[in-house]
């Protein structure tokens, strides 16, 4: 498959060398990358409700507190937006071939897309990531396919859609919970010998299954923990059990729409060039002040009253009404900042770093996986549940560290990460050059 040889048009052979990539996106794709692994160490370090309720990891009061409230504000989901928005960019570049076959560079697109996926099973089954978010997608993006020849106008209105319909799945959970929260208070404030009626009873078995399902229950938690600290087949059990649910009714009821609504986006704005520096400072500077003007005061809103509910389930991040808007804003507002600082050409070495992550996400994302598993699971050195949110952020600073001077170090001697030289190769079924020229 992989021999030098390929029946491919010559124009078509190899991907998009490092001379012509879009700096500002693989700048904007490493802050992402780097930023994703806020919120996704809770569960690589924590209990799997830890991500929704931060009583789990005892993150309620005090400095955890504030770090809790400030991944909260500052970071949930976001960093995922702009990283789905960069993937939807990421196909109009694949697709721009000049001359090029158009069903041969459809043939590359799902073949790549294809192998995407595997990446994602191999992440969450071998590598037992139960967040892994390349299997989403890669089914995302055969849809995504679609949509290719679509104006920015028609993207952006397929766009808005697609959140819509997330936001009122959202809307759609926050009053039933609303609802089902109510009921299930009223059943356990009656007095002792007062029997519960058939609708409280089932509205607590309810309430118990979606606690036991989010890990939030004590029992579920203990036996998680435990699961955990132990060894490759026990984590393997746990970690499918959950998975298999999450790529089938958690893809269609929530992460397929999730990521296919920012996809869409993210093309629209590669059409208006939003993603590189041709635009003016003064566009970019008007995107991180209204994107920042309205999801950090949202988020900090959001936040608050989740906390004063008394973390009710109502009011984690996903139930929240406003939970797209809050986001979208804060991705935005994100975009806008790094696309001015690489207009301004201010601070240029941590932006040249930034963007060996980029160019390097897919490796960086693996790495994370493996680094974080040989830490806190039991196959390494098992330190689950061990650390509270400081210990963990500064396990993440170093982390993040590591990975801008690894990759720093790798791309000067190579062209591609050692996993997307693989997923390239084996998309055009041609072995890619790997040494940079001179190397």
């Amino acid at each position: 498959m992989l021999r030098g040889m390929s029946e491919l048009s010559p124009t078509i052979q190899a991907p998009v060398g490092g001379k012509v990539r879009i700096r500002s996106i693989d700048t904007l794709r490493g802050v992402a990358l780097l930023g994703i692994l806020i919120i996704n160490i809770l569960a690589f370090a924590q209990p799997f409700g830890s991500l929704f309720d931060p009583r789990v990891d005892g993150a309620a009061e005090g400095a955890n507190f504030a770090l809790f409230a400030g991944a909260e504000i500052f970071v949930e989901g976001g960093m995922r937006a702009i990283f789905s928005m960069l993937f939807g960019a990421g196909l109009l570049i694949f697709m721009n071939k000049p001359g090029a076959d158009a069903s041969e560079v459809r043939g590359l697109y799902y073949r790549r897309t294809g192998l995407l996926i595997l990446f994602g099973l191999f992440n969450a089954y071998a590598l037992l990531w139960v967040g892994d978010i390349l299997f989403i997608y890669g089914v995302a993006g055969l849809l995504l396919f679609l949509f290719r020849n679509l104006s920015a106008r028609a993207l952006l209105i397929w766009a808005v859609g697609v959140m819509l319909f997330t936001t009122v799945l959202h809307t759609g959970l926050h009053f039933s919970l609303r609802q089902l929260a109510e009921v299930v208070a009223e059943a356990q404030a009656l007095a002792p010998g007062v029997e519960m009626t058939e609708q409280q009873q089932e509205a607590v078995q309810t309430w118990n299954t979606m606690l036991a399902d989010q890990g939030l229950s004590a029992a579920g938690q203990a036996e998680e923990i435990e699961a955990r600290r132990s060894g490759y087949a026990d984590n393997f059990v746990f970690a499918a059990s959950l998975t298999i649910v999450m790529q089938t009714v958690g893809l269609l009821a929530f992460g397929l729409w999730d990521a296919l609504g920012m996809m869409l986006l993210g093309m629209a704005f590669m059409k208006w060039r939003v993603f590189d520096t041709t635009r003016g400072v003064r566009f970019h500077l008007l995107l991180m002040c209204a994107g920042f003007g309205v999801g950090l005061p949202l988020n900090a809103w959001e936040t608050m009253t989740f906390v004063d509910s008394g973390y009710q389930l109502y009011w984690q991040s996903f139930n929240r009404p406003t939970y797209d808007l809050g986001r979208l804003a804060l991705a935005l507002g994100y975009i806008g900042l790094v696309m001015t600082i690489c207009r301004s050409g201010l601070l240029a070495r941590p932006q040249a770093a930034l963007a060996n992550v980029g160019r390097m996400a897919l490796t960086n994302y693996l790495m994370q996986t493996v680094i974080c598993n040989l830490v806190f699971l039991g196959v390494g050195l098992g330190q689950f549940a061990a650390w509270d949110r400081s210990g963990m952020y500064l396990f993440v600073l170093g982390v993040w560290l590591f990975q801008l001077v690894f990759s720093h170090l790798w791309l000067r001697r190579y062209r591609f990460g050692p996993c997307e030289w693989l997923w390239r190769s084996l998309t055009y079924r041609r072995r890619q050059p790997m040494l940079e020229a001179g190397s």
